[in-house]
């Protein structure tokens, strides 16, 4: 296992390492806040900013390298559901199914803000050049990948609506 610039990398190839290691992190800030979140002088739209700024936005670094697979997503929203459910005081199950705050909503946004700065670079740069190798190289593109939410377009038509 290696620590690289606020990453956790697996030998092994686990890509719940990382999630996990943010998710640890994450873990920490939600409970250096537990005396905000039972505050009910407090109401629930600072609490729920202030789990946005705080919590998700600790959680998300570099979610743009995660494979987002069926597991990794049910990890992503069991850890926003037990928050949501000790900030709202509502059952974890609404929590799940209708979160006051989707953090997989917010991290497939980020996700497509940073794949759209990849394909407006200039064509010289490395990452471009080897982003459009990993698609055009005749490989199966995940549908976890940084560009599962855009599956339904032809490449083509993604790179244009990035420019």
């Amino acid at each position: 296992m290696l620590d690289y610039l606020g990453s956790r990398l697996q030998c092994d190839g686990d890509e719940k390492a990382d999630v996990q290691h943010r998710m640890n992190i994450a873990q920490a800030v939600f409970s250096s806040f537990f005396h905000l979140w039972k505050d009910d002088r407090l109401p629930l739209s600072m609490k729920l900013r202030l789990y946005q700024t705080a919590v998700c936005s600790t959680f998300s670094h570099a979610c743009e390298a995660w494979d987002l697979t069926d597991d990794v997503r049910r990890m992503i929203n069991g850890f926003n559901s037990r928050c949501l459910h000790i900030i709202t005081g509502k059952n974890y199950r609404e929590t799940a199914t209708n979160p006051a705050v989707d953090l997989l909503l917010l991290l497939r946004k980020r996700r497509l803000r940073y794949l759209g700065h990849i394909l407006r670079l200039d064509e010289n740069r490395l990452l471009r050049r080897t982003f459009f190798a990993y698609i055009h190289g005749g490989q199966i593109v995940p549908p976890s990948s940084l560009l599962m939410d855009c599956q339904h377009l032809q490449f083509d038509d993604v790179t244009e609506l990035a420019s």
